[in-house]
Protein backbone atom coordinates (compact mmCIF):
# COMPACT_ATOMS: atom_id res chain seq x y z
CA UNK A 1 0.00 0.00 0.00
CA UNK A 2 1.36 3.32 -0.84
CA UNK A 3 2.42 5.79 1.62
CA UNK A 4 0.80 9.61 1.21
CA UNK A 5 2.49 12.04 2.27
CA UNK A 6 1.29 15.89 2.96
CA UNK A 7 2.56 16.47 -0.58
CA UNK A 8 0.67 14.17 -2.50
CA UNK A 9 -2.47 15.39 -1.89
CA UNK A 10 -5.33 12.47 -2.58
CA UNK A 11 -8.07 14.03 -4.37
CA UNK A 12 -11.43 13.13 -2.75
CA UNK A 13 -15.19 12.36 -4.23
CA UNK A 14 -16.25 16.05 -2.65
CA UNK A 15 -13.19 17.95 -4.34
CA UNK A 16 -13.94 16.34 -7.77
CA UNK A 17 -17.50 17.48 -7.53
CA UNK A 18 -16.94 20.49 -6.23
CA UNK A 19 -14.12 21.10 -9.70
CA UNK A 20 -16.62 19.88 -11.66
CA UNK A 21 -19.69 22.12 -11.00
CA UNK A 22 -17.82 25.35 -9.62
CA UNK A 23 -19.50 24.33 -5.91
CA UNK A 24 -17.19 25.28 -3.89
CA UNK A 25 -17.26 28.03 -0.86
CA UNK A 26 -16.37 31.53 -1.63
CA UNK A 27 -12.65 32.37 -1.10
CA UNK A 28 -11.67 28.55 -0.42
CA UNK A 29 -8.50 28.98 -2.59
CA UNK A 30 -7.80 32.18 -0.64
CA UNK A 31 -8.31 31.17 3.01
CA UNK A 32 -6.10 27.70 1.81
CA UNK A 33 -3.03 29.55 0.45
CA UNK A 34 -1.29 29.38 3.22
CA UNK A 35 -1.19 25.29 2.69
CA UNK A 36 0.85 25.58 -0.70
CA UNK A 37 4.36 24.83 -1.58
CA UNK A 38 6.44 26.64 -3.73
CA UNK A 39 6.70 24.33 -7.21
CA UNK A 40 10.14 23.17 -7.94
CA UNK A 41 11.67 22.69 -11.11
CA UNK A 42 13.27 19.10 -12.09
CA UNK A 43 16.93 20.73 -11.72
CA UNK A 44 15.73 21.53 -7.86
CA UNK A 45 13.83 18.81 -7.44
CA UNK A 46 16.95 16.37 -8.43
CA UNK A 47 18.68 18.71 -5.94
CA UNK A 48 16.54 18.10 -3.29
CA UNK A 49 16.77 14.56 -3.66
CA UNK A 50 20.91 14.70 -3.64
CA UNK A 51 20.59 16.82 -0.32
CA UNK A 52 17.66 13.96 1.08
CA UNK A 53 20.40 11.31 0.60
CA UNK A 54 23.14 13.01 2.11
CA UNK A 55 20.45 13.56 5.29
CA UNK A 56 19.15 10.12 5.01
CA UNK A 57 22.48 8.67 5.23
CA UNK A 58 23.53 10.69 8.16
CA UNK A 59 20.37 10.08 10.12
CA UNK A 60 20.32 6.24 9.33
CA UNK A 61 23.82 6.42 11.50
CA UNK A 62 21.34 7.38 14.37
CA UNK A 63 19.33 4.48 13.79
CA UNK A 64 22.47 2.38 13.86
CA UNK A 65 23.93 3.71 17.02
CA UNK A 66 20.23 2.70 18.56
CA UNK A 67 19.03 4.24 21.69
CA UNK A 68 15.33 5.24 21.06
CA UNK A 69 13.15 6.24 23.41
CA UNK A 70 9.36 5.67 23.71
CA UNK A 71 7.68 4.98 20.41
CA UNK A 72 10.67 4.23 19.15
CA UNK A 73 11.73 8.10 18.69
CA UNK A 74 15.11 9.28 19.45
CA UNK A 75 15.45 12.71 20.75
CA UNK A 76 15.21 15.87 19.29
CA UNK A 77 19.00 16.30 20.51
CA UNK A 78 20.57 13.14 18.40
CA UNK A 79 18.90 14.66 15.19
CA UNK A 80 19.69 18.22 15.64
CA UNK A 81 23.47 16.80 16.31
CA UNK A 82 23.24 14.48 13.15
CA UNK A 83 22.33 17.21 10.98
CA UNK A 84 25.02 19.42 12.36
CA UNK A 85 27.50 17.02 11.20
CA UNK A 86 26.55 17.80 7.75
CA UNK A 87 26.32 21.70 8.38
CA UNK A 88 22.78 22.35 9.21
CA UNK A 89 21.91 24.39 11.93
CA UNK A 90 18.89 26.66 12.38
CA UNK A 91 19.90 29.37 9.99
CA UNK A 92 19.01 26.28 7.72
CA UNK A 93 14.98 26.30 8.63
CA UNK A 94 16.21 23.08 10.51
CA UNK A 95 13.12 21.81 12.62
CA UNK A 96 12.85 18.62 14.75
CA UNK A 97 10.54 17.08 17.32
CA UNK A 98 8.87 14.02 17.94
CA UNK A 99 10.92 11.75 15.18
CA UNK A 100 9.76 14.59 12.67
CA UNK A 101 12.73 16.40 10.83
CA UNK A 102 13.20 19.39 8.11
CA UNK A 103 16.08 21.14 6.95
CA UNK A 104 15.84 23.96 3.77
CA UNK A 105 18.61 24.02 1.56
CA UNK A 106 18.27 27.23 0.97
CA UNK A 107 15.80 26.13 -2.54
CA UNK A 108 14.35 22.93 -1.75
CA UNK A 109 12.78 21.09 1.88
CA UNK A 110 13.58 18.02 2.78
CA UNK A 111 11.42 16.88 5.37
CA UNK A 112 10.78 12.93 6.89
CA UNK A 113 10.78 10.95 9.80
CA UNK A 114 13.09 9.49 11.74
CA UNK A 115 12.17 6.51 14.33
CA UNK A 116 13.40 2.79 15.31
CA UNK A 117 11.69 1.55 12.42
CA UNK A 118 11.35 4.06 10.02
CA UNK A 119 13.07 6.43 8.23
CA UNK A 120 11.91 8.47 5.01
CA UNK A 121 12.10 12.03 3.66
CA UNK A 122 10.48 13.70 0.99
CA UNK A 123 11.42 16.71 -1.19
CA UNK A 124 9.36 19.58 -1.57
CA UNK A 125 9.49 23.44 -1.82
CA UNK A 126 8.96 26.03 0.94
CA UNK A 127 5.16 26.55 2.26
CA UNK A 128 3.51 30.41 1.58
CA UNK A 129 3.03 30.02 5.50
CA UNK A 130 4.43 27.45 7.26
CA UNK A 131 3.95 26.76 10.90
CA UNK A 132 5.22 29.97 12.69
CA UNK A 133 8.57 29.11 15.01
CA UNK A 134 9.33 26.10 12.35
CA UNK A 135 10.91 27.55 9.47
CA UNK A 136 10.20 27.27 5.92
CA UNK A 137 9.50 23.68 5.47
CA UNK A 138 6.82 22.57 8.37
CA UNK A 139 3.09 22.53 6.74
CA UNK A 140 0.80 25.11 9.21
CA UNK A 141 -1.28 23.06 11.38
CA UNK A 142 -3.90 26.45 11.74
CA UNK A 143 -4.69 28.83 8.66
CA UNK A 144 -4.47 32.99 8.57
Amino acid sequence: MPTVTPSSPVPSVTAERQKGNGDTPPNYAENHAYRMQRALTAAQLAQGQASAELIKGELEKVRQEGGSGEYGRFSDERIEVALKRLGCGKEHGVYVGNGFYSVHTGVTCVSGRVTKDELDSEVHGAYAEPQPGTGPCVENRGGH
